[in-house]
């Protein structure tokens, strides 16, 4: 599509006094012409033929500068924008070291099967035309070796790769713990490529780092150091990323020196509907809006949201429209691989409009050049806004990236302060390669592969750093000393047993033995339940039974009008109390804790007015984790403050001593039935205007003010009049907000908030914990930046202009409920003072 196509687009949305008045920021970057350099003189005549008969006839600067830096010997990391030819440092390099030396073998990496397809392939043509060019030169063998290699195929790609793509996991899984087989590659490796590194973060990359160690520690016996190149979105440590991953110097190249077209891109608030109650319309709807409007240009877009449920919600409101059937799909995770190639291939040849995705789509897949970008809610990161904006005018053309702000405080955030998006520098990837529980998990694949002999260090860790975990290892017959040797015990395969990802384990979602997709175990409890509502390509489905023990869900076809959300209870309890601190209103914290999560129901929401149907309960296994915490306690002194100013309401209900007999009493005038659904059986007594809306008991317990309900209905009156307390606000707020001040996605933070609590001694709290097994170091940087996120929370909460508090600062207030923004800003005022 042209540029004039986009920019009347973009025009038309200027133009429109709706859309118009819904823009908060704008970002227009100008076209930029490319930067070019020189091949460098070491490469063969043959390979700079290759990339000219590809119309490449001058790298861009940052070609050629990583390229020097790869033939002088050094390991690289090449930080640039999307679609800037990172991948042609690696290429060009791999292809004149086998040139020159036919047994040279390159290990590549690659996030995603999908992405070491796409690059295979493109490595695979530029092999044909080398052929093809230089008839005789000695054919480069190239292959892909991951889950979906048929077994035919593998002994073959051992014995003659020379050029091989997989993937972290069966680096993991398959590669290393099977090293003697793979001896003819590991003898003649000399590159090791590691592509998006900026992936490489959180557990993922903790875990990705041992399994280099691990690389490093096979490569070694084989007598081989490989060199390492990486590539990377723009990051801000991606060097220091780099060099924690392979615990070498690595050179940086971040000068792009490649063009690309003029970049449009706006953030977008949704419309006031509520103004005193501080509710806008739902970013789901509007850039719901904004992507069926956009289906009548012609052109191409990717509309990415972050969760799996948000993708399948955008395609079943979008099927409204009926152009939308063909012309719009929905990519995630958990679909079968081939209904995802399926949908690739439909972009690349234009053959859709809109492609609906998560992430997934995110990294460099060749989907061909797209026109436009809409993301639903601020994607957690700079890096992974910027990537994902990326997406678009890949071939030079004029893009358009659209952001819809979500109602949440880290959303309303960035409308405040948009330089943070369009002005900082993109965040730093976090990984704890030493987290006690990744590297246990490690170490003993480790020793399964090759014995670990007495003061051996692991990578760079000296024996002394995990000598606890040898000893517990063997106190557990999980590992034998013999004499001063490490080593396996014979017949256990420990990397089956270690995901390196968070999405282990998988379910199979089936229906009458039909595989429809799959879902991880850390996401079954809550997406799939029993009775849950799961959607698929837009349609919906309810869970039949979850089967734990055989790892499958059932499901049956449902013409559904909602779809359910989980109810849990959280409890914690302190490990080990690592720091404390002493601050205004209270003390910080940082330590170990046990976090206990129990799914005990979930509600039925009618689709689009989010309208509570239904509440049901549920009885399923809790969930248990160690992992780190960072938490504020608040002093005596700031809860008797906030008190005598009336602004204390966390304090459990005084319903007085006749309430017991007085219930009763209510529940033989009501006959024993509940007044909303007449059915019998065990019943509540509510409030019906909220007990903490009165002076005291007397007023509050008027016969007139009470009604007999069962459990269910008791539960959606509550929903209606519930009245939140100031700690619970604060916890909300603080916790929307803290994704913000480290690398991560509110996923990857749990938030929590207690009257009073083990953690402190009885104290009122706010948690806010990492959702990772040992921790991976977020609430340890919570703990270090507390002033900083105090004064933010403190800015976000003041400046909203809702009157009681909403979805944008200290969470939705219930219809006839109260919500707690006075409260809150008490106790932040006390937290800065």
């Amino acid at each position: 599509m042209s540029s004039a196509d986009i920019s009347s687009f973009i025009a038309g949305f200027h133009a429109d006094k709706r859309s118009r008045d819904t823009i908060v920021a704008q970002n227009i970057k100008e076209a930029v012409e490319a930067v070019y350099g020189v091949f460098p003189s070491a490469l063969l005549p043959p390979v700079t033929s290759l990339f000219a008969s590809q119309g490449i006839l001058q790298p861009y600067s940052h070609q050629s500068e990583a390229l020097q830096h790869i033939i002088d010997g050094k390991n690289v990391v090449i930080s640039a924008g999307v679609a800037s030819g990172k991948s042609l440092c690696y290429q060009a390099a791999i292809i004149n070291s086998l040139l020159s030396n036919p047994h040279s073998r390159a290990l590549l990496m690659f996030p995603t099967k999908a992405l070491a397809q796409d690059q295979a392939q493109k490595m695979q043509g530029l092999l044909i035309n080398l052929a093809k060019q230089n008839p005789r030169l000695h054919g480069i063998s190239s292959g892909i070796y991951d889950g979906d290699t048929p077994t035919e195929l593998r002994g073959k790609l051992r014995k003659q790769s020379q050029i091989l793509f997989t993937n972290p996991d069966m680096l993991h899984l398959g590669i290393l713990p099977n090293h003697s087989l793979w001896s003819a590659f590991f003898s003649q490796l000399n590159y090791v490529i590691i592509d998006e590194v900026h992936i490489y973060r959180g557990v993922f990359g903790s875990h990705f780092a041992n399994v280099i160690r691990r690389l490093k520690r096979v490569c070694k016996v084989y007598g081989k150091s490989p060199q390492f190149i990486f590539t990377s979105a723009t990051l801000a440590n991606a060097q220091e990323l780099a060099e924690a991953l392979c615990e070498e110097q690595v050179q940086l190249v971040d000068t792009d020196g490649s063009p690309h077209g003029e970049r449009h891109f706006y953030i977008c608030n949704p419309p006031m509907i509520e103004p005193s109650l501080g509710i806008r319309r739902s970013s789901t709807l509007e850039v719901s809006s904004i992507a069926r409007r956009f289906l009548d240009t012609g052109l191409q877009a990717i509309l990415f949201s972050e969760t799996r449920p948000s993708v399948e919600m955008l395609l079943l409101y979008l099927k409204t429209d009926k152009r939308a059937s063909e012309l719009i799909r929905s990519y995630r995770s958990g679909y079968l691989a081939d209904e995802r190639r399926k949908i690739e291939r439909e972009l690349r040849n234009r053959e859709i409009a809109i492609v609906i995705s998560t992430n997934a789509l995110e990294l460099g897949i060749d989907i061909g050049g797209l026109d436009a970008v809409f993301i639903n809610g601020y994607p957690g990161t700079i890096c992974g806004t910027r990537q994902q904006a990326g997406r678009a005018g890949r071939q030079g053309n004029t893009s358009l990236g659209i952001m819809v702000a979500g109602a949440n405080p880290l959303d309303q955030y960035i409308c405040q302060h948009p330089e943070y998006l369009f002005g900082s520098n993109p965040e730093q990837a976090l990984i704890d390669p030493d987290n006690s529980d990744i590297l246990r998990m490690q170490l003993l694949c480790a020793i399964s592969e090759m014995a670990l002999q007495e003061g051996e260090s692991f990578g760079a860790l000296k024996p002394e750093n995990f000598f606890g975990h040898l000893h517990s290892l063997v106190e557990e017959n999980l590992v034998k000393r013999s004499g001063n040797r490490y080593i396996g015990v014979t017949g256990n395969y420990p990397a089956g047993e270690v995901s390196i990802r968070n999405a282990a384990n998988q379910f199979q979602i089936l229906y009458q033995d039909d595989l429809i997709g799959w879902v991880d175990s850390a996401s079954v409890s809550w997406m799939a339940h029993p009775k849950a509502i799961y959607l698929h390509q837009g349609e919906t489905w309810i869970v039949q039974d979850l089967d734990y023990e055989n790892k499958k869900v059932i499901l049956e076809p449902i013409p559904a009008n909602y779809y359910t959300q989980t109810l849990q209870r959280t409890e914690i309890t302190l490990d080990d109390l690592l720091q404390i601190e002493n601050v205004p209103g209270g003390r910080k914290h940082f330590g170990k804790v046990t976090v206990t999560i129990t799914i005990t129901g979930f509600k039925k929401l009618r689709f689009y007015s989010q309208e509570i149907l239904e509440q049901e309960t549920l009885d399923l296994p809790p969930s248990v984790m160690q992992t780190q915490a960072w938490w504020i306690s608040l002093s005596a002194e700031t809860v008797e403050k906030t008190r005598a100013m009336g602004l204390w309401n966390n304090d459990p209900n005084d319903y007085g001593k006749g309430w017991a007999a007085l219930a009763e009493q209510i529940k033989d005038r009501d006959s024993r039935h509940c007044r909303n659904c007449g059915t019998g059986g065990e019943l509540h007594v509510h409030h019906i205007i909220p007990f903490r809306k009165f002076p005291g008991a007397e007023e509050a317990n008027h016969p007139d003010n009470l009604v007999s309900l069962c459990p269910r209905c008791h539960h959606l009156a509550e929903q209606r009049v519930y009245i939140q307390s100031g700690l619970a606000a604060l916890a909300y707020l603080i916790g929307n907000l803290a994704p913000f001040f480290v690398m991560c996605a509110q996923k990857d933070l749990g938030i929590h908030s207690e009257d009073k609590s083990p953690l402190a001694m009885g104290a009122p709290v706010i948690v806010i914990y990492d959702k990772v097994a040992g921790g991976i170091g977020l609430s340890r940087k919570l703990y270090q930046l507390h002033n900083r996120l105090i004064y933010a929370a403190l800015d976000r909460v003041k400046s909203c202009s809702c009157t009681n508090g909403c979805p944008a600062c200290v969470g939705p207030v219930a219809e006839n409920g109260m919500g707690a923004k006075e409260e809150a800003i008490a106790i932040l005022q006390e937290l800065i003072e």
